[in-house]
């Protein structure tokens, strides 16, 4: 009996709070000026369709830090040697680097995004409007869900007419309004030159975890498909960032 009636309370709660607004409020606190180290890694998995050869895969990992002063990025020198390796003989249109083209693909930018994500969610949901909410543990934590409606604008590209947009999210929220995780779904379809199509979908999964005054990505997980003239690929990518003290 106490059990149902407490489920009732928070049903109750939630019809009063917003906690769409109250995850906005959480993310404005959140200015990631303390210092956080840790370790980050990134595996991707990529198939082409067309070629026929199975997946590909590569991964690698580097030291972060950010503090006050900035962000340092640090690769370990045995990673570097593997890439250098990798890419002797010169490079081609048909020659493939792989890990090359995954630690050009982690920059500076993307990593402030993984240990302060907070800005960059924010911006996210300027574009949002609250579809439903309800009560909804997350991993046995009380946390509320809220599902939302993104609306990116089209791309502005005269030849390029967009057919299909739609990006979905659903975000577990705790009871100070702080994200714990999040899935996002995206639908784009297109048409190029009137003949060509241009279609994708990906569904990405985070954790999430507040530490200091920052949101730090734990876990971000993508899956999906991308397909154009001349081009069937799918992707499975996953990175991690394991803070150390």
């Amino acid at each position: 009996m106490k059990l149902a009636v407490l489920i009732a309370l928070l049903f109750a709660n939630s019809a009063y709070a917003n906690g769409f607004d109250d995850l906005k409020a959480a993310l404005a606190k959140m200015q990631g000026q303390s210092t956080l180290r840790g370790t980050y890694e990134l595996k991707e998995k990529k198939t082409d369709n067309d070629k026929k050869t199975g997946p590909e895969t590569v991964s690698a990992s580097m030291y972060v830090e950010d503090s006050p002063e900035g962000l340092q990025m640090r690769w370990d020198r045995a990673l570097l040697k593997r890439a250098a390796d990798e890419s002797k003989g010169g490079v081609s249109i048909t020659k493939v680097l792989p890990l090359n083209v995954l630690i050009r693909s982690v920059s500076a930018t993307r990593m402030a995004g993984t240990v302060n994500y907070a800005p960059a969610f924010l911006q996210t949901l300027a574009m949002a409007q609250l579809k439903s909410e309800r009560v909804e543990a997350w991993q046995g934590k009380p946390a509320r869900l809220i599902e939302l409606v993104i609306n990116e604008p089209d791309a502005e590209d005269a030849k390029l007419s967009v057919k299909e947009n739609a990006r979905l999210a659903r975000v577990w929220i705790g009871t100070d309004g702080a994200p714990l995780a999040a899935s996002m779904t995206r639908k784009f379809k297109a048409k190029a030159l009137v003949f060509m199509t241009i279609e994708g979908s990906n569904k990405e999964d985070y954790v999430f975890s507040v530490m200091g005054n920052r949101l730090v990505v734990l876990k971000r997980e993508e899956i999906g498909t991308n397909k154009g003239p001349g081009s069937d690929i799918d992707f499975h990518n996953v990175s991690t960032f394991t803070p150390k003290a």
